[in-house]
């Protein structure tokens, strides 16, 4: 069955569809830290091991990790809507009255309530269009606690599309 018509708002709904879990990303340069929370991650190498993640453009964790090189990703179990939630706030510091620590290898935060963490050093950057991709690999990590990962779809939010 050929099928001509597509349009961008079908490609838009589907890509909705995709289903993303929920991260707080941390960053320290050593005369700022920062906290922010991510959904565009992905594995993209066993060997050595790589991830992919999408940073905005004109995001503060775009220049940070351009700065610090290195980064830590703290996974969230699918009760904790709540520590995503700490990576929205507007103003003042993101860590305030969270539990944190630095990543033993880069320096970058990482929340003792998460199910665990990955600690990255950047090794590319590929510049796409408002997001840019940043290739980085795993250098470090540590499992806190077993559970369901939290994913964008248990939320009310969305970002996608």
């Amino acid at each position: 069955m050929e099928r001509t018509t597509a349009t961008i708002d079908d490609a838009g709904r589907l890509l909705g569809l995709v289903p993303h879990g929920l991260y707080l990303v941390g960053v320290s340069t050593g005369a700022e830290r920062f906290l922010y929370t991510a959904s565009w991650l992905t594995q993209a190498s066993f060997t050595p091991r790589l991830i992919v993640t999408a940073v905005r453009r004109d995001h503060r964790g775009h220049r940070l990790i351009g700065e610090a090189g290195a980064f830590a990703v703290s996974f969230l179990g699918r009760d904790r809507q709540d520590l995503a939630e700490h990576g929205f706030r507007a103003g003042g510091d993101r860590l305030e009255g969270l539990p944190w620590h630095p990543c033993p290898v880069t320096g970058a935060p990482v929340v003792e309530a998460a199910l665990g963490y990955l600690g990255c050093r950047v090794v590319r950057w590929l510049e796409g269009g408002d997001h840019d991709l940043v290739l980085a690999e795993v250098v470090t990590g540590e499992l806190f606690n077993e559970d369901d990962l939290l994913t964008v779809a248990m939320t009310p939010w969305s970002y996608g599309g």
